[in-house]
C-alpha cells in the first residue's frame, strides 16, 4: 500500500510539473525578451520586438497549449496527457448543456457533439493583457523596421494574433460573456484590417455588433452594424433588423423605421425585417399600410417578381387579414408555378386557421356552434391539401419536403376513413415521413 501511494504521488507530481514546465518555459522566454526590449541598444532592432511579441503569445498559449475549438475530447486529452483533470461536471449555459473538464489552470467546455466549444483560463501565468501587449510589440517592431526586413515575420504574427482574438471571442460568446466577445471580435477584425494584411473581414465586424447587441450595448452595436453596411455586408438582411432594434432601445424610433425601410426595400420577403417593420409601425400607432404602399410600388417596378406578392401575403397575414394573405400568396404562384414558398404559405395559412378553429371549438358549449366550427376547420384542412401537395412536388429541399409531408400526413390521418383516396394519401406521406426519420 505504501509503495502504491508513493507511486501515485510521483505520478501526480509528474503531471503537475509538466504543466508548470510549459508555463515556466514561457515565462523565461518572456523575461529574456523583456530584458532585451528594455535595453536601449537592442530596442532599436525589429527582432527584439518580434521576439517580445512571440514571448507574450507564448505565455498566452501556455495554459491552452495547441488546443483548438472543434477538437474532440479525445484529441484534447492526448494533447494534455500530462495534465490532471481535477473534476468533470455538466453545466447549462443559455439553455445549452456542456460537459466541463476542470484543470488546475483552466476549464474546458465540450458541446453535445463531444467537441471543444470553449475554454476559460482560471489561472493566468502573467497578469497582463497578453494579446494586446503582443500587438503593441509588433507595432513597435514595425516602427523600428525602417528597411522592411521583418515585414514577413510581423505579418505572420498578426495573422496568428487574429486567430487568438477570434478564439477568445468564440469562447466568450459560447459562455455568454457577450461584452468580452464583442471586444475580441473587434480586435480580430482590427488585425485583419492592419495595413500589412489589408483584408476587411466584414463577418467579424458584424459579430462585434451582434454580440454588443446581445450585451445590450446598443450604441456600440449600432456603430459596428453601420460599419458592416458601409462595406455592403448585411447578413442577408439581419443587420437591418438588429440595428433597428438597437435604435428602438435608444428611443430613436424614427431611425429604426428608416433602417427597416432600407432593409425592406432590399429584402422585401425577409420575414425578420417585415415583422420588425410592422411591429414598429404598430408600436408607434403609425399606419402599417405604409408597408403595403412600399410593396405595391415594388410590384409595379417588378411585376413578375413572385416574392413581392409573397411578401404582401405575409403583411396581410400579420395584420390578421387571412383571405387577403391567401389571395396574395396565390398571385405569387400564378406568376411562378415553381415558387413552392407560395404554395407552402397557402397551405400553412389554411392549416393554421384550422388549428385556431379547433382551439375555439374545444371551448364552445353550444353544440350547433361547435358543429359549425368543426365543419369549417375541416374545410380549411381540405383546402390546404392541394397547395401542400404542389409544394411537395415543386420543392427540391429535403427539409421542406419533410415538413410538408408531416402536414399532409396529419391532414390525411383526420380524413383517412372518409375515402380510399384519403387513406392512400395518409399512407404515402406517413411512409415518407417515417423514411426521413
Amino acid at each position: 500500500m505504501k509503495k502504491l501511494l508513493i507511486a501515485l504521488m510521483l505520478f501526480s507530481g509528474i503531471q503537475l510539473s509538466a504543466q508548470s514546465s510549459d508555463v515556466a518555459d514561457a515565462l523565461k522566454a518572456y523575461e529574456r525578451a523583456k530584458s532585451s526590449a528594455d535595453n536601449e541598444k537592442k530596442a532599436s532592432k525589429p527582432k527584439t520586438w518580434t521576439d517580445l511579441a512571440a514571448a507574450y503569445a507564448m505565455v498566452y498559449d501556455a495554459p491552452i497549449k495547441s488546443l483548438w475549438l472543434g477538437a474532440s475530447q479525445m484529441e484534447v486529452k492526448v494533447l494534455l496527457k500530462d495534465q490532471r483533470i481535477e473534476k468533470s461536471e455538466e453545466v447549462t449555459i443559455n439553455g445549452v448543456q456542456y460537459l466541463t473538464d476542470h484543470y488546475e489552470d483552466k476549464v474546458l467546455y465540450y458541446g453535445q457533439d463531444g467537441t471543444l466549444a470553449a475554454w476559460k483560463v482560471t489561472k493566468k501565468p502573467l497578469d497582463q493583457p497578453l494579446l494586446e501587449n503582443t500587438y503593441d510589440a509588433l507595432e513597435k517592431a514595425l516602427e523600428v523596421d525602417d528597411k522592411g526586413r521583418s515585414t514577413k515575420d510581423i505579418t505572420a504574427e498578426l495573422e496568428s494574433l487574429k486567430t487568438r482574438f477570434f478564439n477568445e471571442a468564440m469562447s466568450n460568446y459560447t459562455l455568454g460573456n457577450y461584452k468580452d466577445a464583442s471586444y475580441n471580435f473587434e480586435q480580430s477584425a482590427k488585425m485583419s484590417e492592419h495595413k500589412l494584411i489589408g483584408q476587411v473581414d466584414t463577418s467579424l465586424i458584424y459579430y462585434a455588433g451582434l454580440t454588443a447587441f446581445m450585451a445590450k450595448d446598443h450604441g456600440r452595436a449600432i456603430e459596428f452594424f453601420n460599419k458592416a453596411l458601409e462595406y455592403d455586408y448585411d447578413a442577408a438582411g439581419d443587420v437591418y433588423s438588429y440595428m433597428a432594434e438597437a435604435y428602438k432601445a435608444t428611443s430613436d424610433v424614427e431611425k429604426a423605421k428608416e433602417i427597416l425601410n432600407r432593409g425592406f426595400t432590399k429584402y422585401p420577403s425577409a420575414q425578420s425585417i417585415l415583422v420588425s417593420l410592422i411591429n414598429t409601425y404598430l408600436e408607434t400607432n403609425d399606419d402599417p399600410n405604409k408597408i403595403l404602399d412600399l410593396i405595391k410600388q415594388a410590384q409595379k417596378n417588378e411585376p413578375n417578381n413572385a416574392t413581392l406578392h409573397y411578401a404582401e401575403g405575409n403583411v396581410w397575414k400579420n395584420l390578421g387579414e387571412l383571405d387577403k394573405a391567401i389571395e396574395s400568396y396565390k398571385q405569387s404562384v400564378e406568376i411562378d408555378e415553381s415558387y413552392y414558398f407560395g404554395y407552402f404559405a397557402i397551405g400553412a395559412a389554411y392549416y393554421d386557421h384550422a388549428v385556431e378553429l379547433q382551439a375555439k371549438a374545444a371551448e364552445e358549449m353550444d353544440d350547433t356552434k361547435y358543429e359549425a366550427m368543426v365543419k369549417e376547420l375541416e374545410e380549411k384542412l381540405e383546402s390546404a391539401i392541394v397547395p401542400f401537395e404542389k409544394c411537395f412536388a415543386a420543392a427540391d429541399d429535403p427539409e421542406i419536403k419533410n415538413v410538408v409531408a408531416e402536414y399532409l400526413k396529419n391532414i390525411y390521418f383526420r380524413f383517412r376513413e372518409k375515402s380510399d383516396e384519403y387513406m392512400a394519401g395518409y399512407e404515402k406521406y406517413n411512409n415518407y415521413a417515417n423514411k426521413e426519420e
